[in-house]
């Protein structure tokens, strides 16, 4: 390990390496005016001794495991500003990204369209008590000819269905159907339906949530009665009387006869407009500028027409991004646009561009119905369900990663810019004020082509970044090294759009990015520091103004809040985002990191272990200082001297951290990484201790 301090003089600016991190220089300082006095010049320098007293120590003391390091930063100069919309989220319709994990429906197939098992039930519902024994008066059928509602105005390419069942004897048997897994908090209400048909039935209806095994505890109950005639929604309301992570909804039937049964529905009563607490409390706390949603590869294969109406009106379609996976309509354009509006959030929308049929035509109804007045034809559809003010969406991408050969409509990137023409055109003829995104790559070469055809008519050009085993080898250094790559590639894609796009003030939208380990790496302090020193860049690079990990919810492993039925947790880099949102400024200040550096074996050679931004607050009051050691063996002792502005006798610091490198969160252990605080002492020059593998941000009250 190699250890370079740069020398410090009270006259001339220095300069030396700065492996990525920007212009972080001292500031000359001017000489004496002569009329300093003996006590305030052996002050001084008293002062000095004892901080280079402080960063010298660890060489002294050998039984210290700290190595030197030091960050001097000049608060009079501002080399930029940080975009106040740097940090949002992205969702996405990937497995149980929505449904089970932020949508609060605790009724999986509601609409009973996922395929049957051999006795006709479809998947995630069972034959109640169980199969262990044969029952010839109860029959199931997946039934394709009656569904509710059985006529569509907004019809998407596939059969709905219904169940039907079969009662042929009420001799006082237990008989139904029912869904494991289902979380239910003691005292809480939950309020249901369900659509009955009934053409022969007579007798009524239990619904009950129950401990999930055979003749299990009751929790609580409800009757359904004067079950008759065509389609009929029935309420109930169930108060459990004990908590239970994993309890079951039955569906019971004391009767006999033939009915049909559709649109089962089950939500809590603490859910956020239809969206899961505890999720929606880990969200908020991001306080994320924007969500994007709903893709991702699948807004190539999604239609927003799909997601309107009365939630029992719509379709069930299926996700051929991913595994073919059936997604309820439940949570469309509406509800994703009020819980943006909850967590203060703005909505980000994805249209699909030529993808499963799309077009140019169907972007511009989108813009109409989210944007339009309510006398529009799709501003009437908005009003009609239930929002009669636009809902005033400002961030609209035009299609997904459509270099890439697994999303729908894949295409050059000519081709691209020019549907982008297109597509922006008719958009904009609704809503010129909208601001729109373009595709771009990690390819210079494509970037350079949309830019050519399309640049009068983009604000963003959004880029995206995974980076995991296939990338690093078997090296884990190049995980830690490979962001500062990217501040050099932004740097040229911001040159591009110079000579490309004189006078247009177009910037880089990283809508998504992680890392992509195997588990548990994936939930491990390792993946932390990677976001955290890519996080710096975004703040020191001018080039970028938005960006959000992928993802917000599930989806895959990458998800940073993790929410199964019974429980969430949030990874390291959910830490990573919170802390850094939370400590976001709004100017970036000079800073200069010195210390030790690694090699590589393929992100080169010489890199620091440390990585370091400076942001001054928006009030004035605060700077940021957001370091990083990603050195496992050695804390740095980092001795900091600021300039440019006072600073008082304390500071806060919070530095996210875990026993080793490997340290993961999961549902076993949810803080194996957590944010830890406390208060050290600050000056103009202090020293700070920074936790092998560790992100830290402190906190500087400023005294003028």
């Amino acid at each position: 390990m190699e250890s370079r301090l740069f020398k410090m003089t009270s006259h001339e600016g220095v300069r030396g390496p700065s492996f990525g991190l920007g212009s972080v220089w001292f500031s000359k300082r001017g000489k004496s005016n002569g009329l300093m006095t003996i006590h305030q010049r052996i002050a001084g320098h008293l002062q000095t001794l004892v901080f280079l007293n402080a960063l010298c120590a660890p060489l002294v003391l050998a039984q210290d495991d700290s190595v030197p390091a030091t960050i001097s930063i000049d608060a009079s100069k501002v080399e930029g500003n940080i975009s106040p919309i740097l940090y949002g989220q992205f969702d996405e319709f990937m497995f149980e990204g929505v449904k089970g994990g932020l949508y609060a429906e605790l009724i999986r197939d509601r609409s009973f369209n996922e395929a049957p098992n051999a006795i006709g039930l479809p998947r995630n519902w069972e034959r109640e008590p169980d199969d262990r024994n044969d029952d010839p008066a109860l029959h199931f059928r997946w039934d394709d000819s009656v569904f509710y509602p059985m006529a569509r105005d907004l019809q998407a390419d596939r059969v709905e269905h219904s169940l039907r069942v079969d009662v042929a004897s009420n001799d006082g048997q237990r008989r139904g159907i029912r869904q494991g897994g289902i979380p239910v908090g003691q005292g809480v209400s939950y309020y249901g339906y369900l659509w009955l048909k009934a053409s022969s039935f007579s007798g009524e209806i239990a619904v009950a949530l129950e401990a999930d095994q055979t003749g299990g505890a009751t929790y609580a109950q409800a009757q359904i009665q004067n079950i008759a005639g065509e389609w009929t929604k029935y309420e109930f309301t169930l108060t459990p009387t004990k908590t239970d992570p994993l309890s079951k909804f039955v569906v019971l039937f004391h009767g006999r006869g033939r009915i049909w049964l559709d649109q089962v529905s089950l939500l809590p009563g603490n859910a956020v407009d239809g969206v899961r607490a505890d999720v929606f409390q880990k969200i908020k706390a991001l306080h994320p500028a924007f969500v994007r949603w709903p893709g991702g590869n699948v807004a190539q294969d999604y239609h927003w027409v799909w997601g309107i109406g009365p939630r029992d009106q719509r379709t069930t379609w299926v996700n051929l991004a991913w595994a073919n996976e059936d997604e309820p309509s439940d949570f469309g354009t509406d509800e994703f646009i009020q819980f943006c509006r909850n967590l203060g959030a703005e909505p980000s929308l994805t249209v699909n561009v030529e993808g499963r049929g799309a077009t140019a035509d169907e972007a511009a109804a989108w813009v109409e119905y989210a944007n339009g007045p309510a006398n529009s034809k799709y501003g009437a559809m908005r009003a009609a369900n239930g929002h009669p003010e636009p809902l005033r969406v400002k961030y609209w991408e035009l299609g997904n990663e459509i270099w890439g050969t697994w999303v729908r409509a894949h295409s050059d990137a000519e081709t691209y810019a020019r549907n982008f023409n297109r597509y922006a055109a008719a958009m904009r003829a609704v809503d010129p004020s909208i601001r729109l995104i373009a595709v771009g790559d990690n390819d210079l070469n494509w970037d350079r082509t949309v830019l050519r055809i399309a640049s009068a008519n983009l604000d963003y050009l959004a880029i995206h970044h995974y980076y995991g085993t296939a990338e690093m080898g078997d090296d884990a250094r190049n995980l830690m090294a490979h962001p500062l790559h990217y501040e050099t590639f932004y740097n040229k894609v911001a040159q591009l759009i110079h000579e490309l796009a004189p006078g247009r003030d177009i910037k880089l939208n990283i809508n998504e990015w992680n890392t992509s380990l195997p588990l548990p790496r994936q939930h491990s302090m390792e993946s932390a520091l990677y976001a955290a020193r890519l996080m710096n860049i975004f703040e020191r690079n001018q080039a970028v103004a938005m960006s959000a990990v992928s993802d917000m919810v599930n989806g895959w492993s990458g998800g940073i809040v993790q929410a199964s039925r019974h429980g969430v947790f949030v990874t390291p880099v959910y830490l990573v985002n919170e802390l850094y949102n939370r400590r976001l400024g709004t100017q970036k200040l000079a800073v200069r990191a010195d210390g030790p550096t690694f090699d590589t074996s393929r992100e080169g050679k010489g890199v620091p272990f440390l990585d370091v931004v400076v942001s001054r607050a928006a009030n004035g009051k605060q700077i940021f200082i957001k370091a990083v050691n990603t050195d496992g063996k050695h804390a740095l002792r980092a001795a900091v001297q600021i300039s440019g502005a006072g600073v008082g006798p304390e500071a806060e610091m919070e530095t996210i951290t875990g026993d080793s490198l490997t340290a993961a969160n999961s549902f076993a252990s949810p803080e194996a990484v957590s944010t830890r605080r406390s208060t050290i002492r600050a000056d103009s020059r202090f020293v700070v201790e920074l936790p092998p593998y560790s992100v830290s941000v402190i906190t500087l009250a400023t005294t003028e």
